[in-house]
């Protein structure tokens, strides 16, 4: 053990390092790498009244660990001494299941450990210093051949084995051991069936004269080269449900993201179990601040006392939450070119995600680790970044979940979806997020008709149409479904919105801003101006503006009441051409290609600007995701393939993701889930990759 000094203002500052020996080198523990002010209610205080977090950083096989040692995540006694030697030890655990010969040999025990390490981002070899072996499956007494515990020592360079008693050794000889093998063995059930992966291992001696085992958590840290978190977190594990902030960054600055072990989800029942996932910074997580993408919002909420429902249920199925993802400031996209908004790791580097969801989206884009991110969709926020990153991303039906502890923009159109790159993954984490809604209808087989928007057909290039085109004959082939062109031009029933009473796109966000600022951001601004002098809080002029407009000439509800009309109006128009169904729920599924003439759209407007587009404008005179937006359908975005762009950034050819969406009736959302998982199945559709192209 050594002490280090630093001098903090008019304190002394006693950090500690541990320094101890494992079977492949030193592993150097720093205890207490974030001080904490000492008025921190959750901080353990030291004895000269300086607090320090139990935490641990440490590194072996040249990989970043972090290891928590506020509570265990097991414990376990046992009255025989195990000498682990000093006071934290890597350890790995691992169930071993009864083969049907009844001895676990070498041909069982070197598949098993090989498999761990291929599954598994996290263990390494060194864990394998000192092992645990337990049952699997709770049967007793069966035997491990000499051949198994010879591997361990041999290829994975064990020292000490750590054998449950319902485990014994089958020994060739009486009186021949392995005498460079130090076995202890540990009480029957010490552990609960299943338990699995890399710990971090801590011993003490109680008033028993036992030896008290704690297993605590192995993080692997992940740097996020992308900027796409807020924060990285972890849970306590106080059984209150609290995370903490990590708050470690690398020597550039970028956030570390702790990732824990695939193999803690063995074992496990729940559906979920072991998916990592990251939060949209608008979902409150206990224990973490919510900011919204804004210092004033973060200033003015305080500290977060519960999670979110949407995320206690996501965690209650085994989920793992990571991360908070970063969204623009108030979930509105006023900025693209700000340095600290995510960056996309597709084509060039420096395409733009512009919606609210952009963290999320760039995230899952970039970093396999990651299994899926939770993003919000109020007017495309998840649909638009999803697109432009060739991922799977959806708007569910309005109400289909509940969105208490989650910072609003319009309660009307507001909902909760999410972010995966492959099409199974899609169904599995939506099918249980929303299985308990009773919004979601039932249905019995599939739709028959597909349709299509025919307006922008004759301006799409060859190549995006060939796309498009081979998709929509495939799922007409494989599921006998008929395409049916519509000309939207022709259909469209208000040419004369103002008089027709329908809501136009114009209308939605002026009501957008309009609620919020009623809702949420006068409460904020007039706290902020009573702290600051009656200053206005520093936001972006977008806000400024907006904000300034609803404080001098705010709406009344009579105002809202004609806005809430005109999307009803709306609602009833698109969702009739879709149609209702008792059999299939949706009539039929609505088509829309992702819109073109948006496409590529760079970090900078100076860019865009000058940049050309895939197509020259778009004719289909409905605003692409609007319609769903006013009309509470469901709408999900899929991944079909890539098209070449010349980047006046790189100076190259670059690949940019092509996508469409599938609109179905109000609450039909469970067949759009089905549909997409087909095509899945039937290879129609693709799981997409990270990093520079989806495909």
């Amino acid at each position: 053990m050594w002490l280090k000094l630093l001098l903090l203002g008019s304190v002394i500052l006693i950090v500690a390092h541990s320094t101890f020996a494992t079977p492949l080198g030193q592993m150097v523990l720093q205890s207490g790498d974030n001080p904490l002010p000492l008025a921190n209610p959750h901080a353990e205080t030291s004895g000269i009244g300086i607090t320090t977090e139990k935490v641990l950083f440490y590194d072996l096989d040249d990989i970043q660990y972090f290891t928590p040692y506020h509570h265990p995540s097991h414990t376990f006694h046992t009255t025989i001494p195990l000498a682990l030697g000093e006071r934290f030890t890597p350890l790995v655990v691992i169930p071993i299941t009864k083969p049907f010969e009844g001895i676990v040999t070498v041909q069982h025990l070197q598949p098993l450990v090989e498999s761990y390490l291929r599954e598994d981002d996290v263990l390494t070899r060194s864990f394998f210093g000192t092992v645990l072996l337990h049952p699997e499956d709770g049967i007793v007494n069966y035997n491990i051949e000499v051949s198994a515990l010879v591997y361990l020592m041999r290829e994975m360079d064990t020292k000490t084995l750590l054998l449950d008693e319902r485990l014994s050794i089958n020994l060739p000889a009486p009186g021949i051991g392995l005498p460079s093998l130090n076995i202890k063995t540990i009480p029957p059930h010490s552990l609960k069936d299943g338990i699995a992966g890399p710990f971090i291992a801590r011993s003490s001696s109680g008033r028993d004269d036992n030896d008290h085992i704690e297993l605590f958590p192995v993080y692997r840290l992940y740097t996020d080269y992308y900027r796409t978190f807020a924060s990285g977190i972890y849970p306590l594990n106080d059984g209150k449900g609290a995370y903490k902030v990590l708050g470690k960054v690398d020597k550039e600055g970028n956030q570390m993201i702790p990732v824990p072990s695939r193999l803690y989800a063995k074992g496990s029942n729940k559906p979920l179990a072991g998916e990592r996932a990251g939060v949209k910074d608008i979902y409150d997580i206990k224990g973490i601040p919510t900011s919204a993408g804004s210092r004033t919002y973060l200033a003015w909420r305080g500290e977060v006392n519960a999670t979110a429902s949407a995320i206690r249920k996501l965690e209650a199925e085994g989920a793992v939450i990571v991360g908070k993802a970063k969204t623009v400031a108030q979930m509105l996209n006023v900025c693209h070119d700000n340095p600290n908004s995510p960056f996309s790791p597709r084509g060039d580097l420096y395409q733009s995600y512009g919606s609210s969801s952009s963290g999320s989206s760039c995230a899952l884009a970039a970093y396999d680790w990651l299994d899926f991110t939770v993003g919000s969709d109020t007017g495309g926020s998840v649909r638009g970044p999803a697109a432009v990153a060739g991922l799977y991303g959806n708007k569910p039906s309005q109400g289909l979940i509940s969105l208490d502890g989650v910072v609003p923009l319009l309660k009307w159109t507001d909902t909760a979806g999410i972010l995966t790159r492959s099409p199974s993954k899609f169904k599995k984490v939506l099918d249980v997020w929303y299985e308990d809604s009773q919004a979601n209808r039932r249905h019995n087989h599939l739709p028959k008709t597909l349709l299509v928007p025919s307006d922008d057909f004759p301006g799409m290039p060859d190549n995006i149409r060939s796309i498009v085109m081979k998709t929509l004959q495939d799922i007409e082939r494989t599921l006998g479904m008929r395409v049916e062109m519509i000309n939207q031009t022709a259909n469209h029933p208000h040419k004369h919105p103002d008089t027709g009473g329908f809501m136009t796109v114009d209308m939605f966000s002026q009501t957008m801003y309009a609620w919020q600022w009623k809702y949420l951001a006068e409460k904020i601004v007039q706290w902020y101006k009573s702290e600051n002098g009656g200053r206005f809080p520093p936001v972006g002029t977008k806000f400024q503006d907006r904000w300034r407009e609803y404080e001098d000439h705010p709406w009344t509800d009579e105002d809202f009441d004609k806005m809430k009309e005109r999307q009803e109006k709306t609602a009833e128009w698109f969702n009739g051409m879709i149609g209702r169904d008792e059999e299939t729920c949706s009539s039929n599924i609505y088509v829309d290609p992702f819109p073109l003439d948006t496409l590529p759209v760079y970090r900078e407007e100076k860019l865009n600007n000058i940049s050309e587009s895939f197509m020259p404008r778009r004719r289909n005179p409905l605003f692409a995701y609007a319609p769903a937006s006013i009309s509470g359908a469901p709408e999900y975005v899929v991944p079909i393939g890539q098209v070449p762009f010349k980047s006046l950034v790189s100076g190259v050819e670059e690949m940019h993701p092509l996508s469409m969406s599938f609109i179905a009736y109000p609450g039909c959302d469970s067949m759009l889930l089905d549909f997409i998982d087909k095509l899945g199945k039937a290879g129609i559709l693709n799981e997409t990759k990270t990093g520079r192209t989806a495909f």
